[in-house]
């Protein structure tokens, strides 16, 4: 009787690889000592330079008033809106991804869906609205 068959030999043999790879990484790693350290680059003349500048344009921009006596003017008040309202249309289907039903489907099975002439029930016929289809928003 075997103790070990082929595929126990073959995983243990990966995790034994795997072990001794993840130790000579950690322990044997000579460059990761050094570089992981923190370096900081000195300031030269031109990054002061932009730096002050930088923050004079926005000193300048925080000083900035805006004089709102303009919307108090007679002639502003004087001007009129000739835009043109946009009418509402349809947004379209609330989702967007969901599958199209056929078209026998949507119309019913026909005959027996098919209504009788205004003038056949003795009522009168009442204008309905226009129909709409099934799953876009109207607003």
């Amino acid at each position: 009787m075997r103790v070990f068959d082929k595929k126990t030999l073959i995983v243990f043999g990966l995790l034994v690889l795997a072990g001794l790879g993840f130790f000579f990484y950690s322990f044997f790693d000579e460059g990761r000592g050094t570089s992981a350290t923190i370096t900081a680059l000195p300031l030269s003349s031109l990054d002061t330079k932009l730096g002050r500048e930088l923050l004079a344009a926005l000193a300048e921009l925080k000083s900035t008033k805006l004089d709102t006596g303009i919307f108090d003017d007679p002639v502003f008040e004087s001007l009129r809106d000739f835009g043109v309202p946009i009418a509402p249309l349809p947004v379209g289907r609330r989702n967007p991804f969901a599958p199209l039903e056929p078209e026998a489907k949507q119309a019913g099975s026909g005959a027996a869906k098919q209504k009788p002439p205004a003038g056949a029930s003795g009522k009168p016929s009442v204008p309905s609205k226009p129909p709409v289809a099934e799953g876009f928003d109207i607003e």
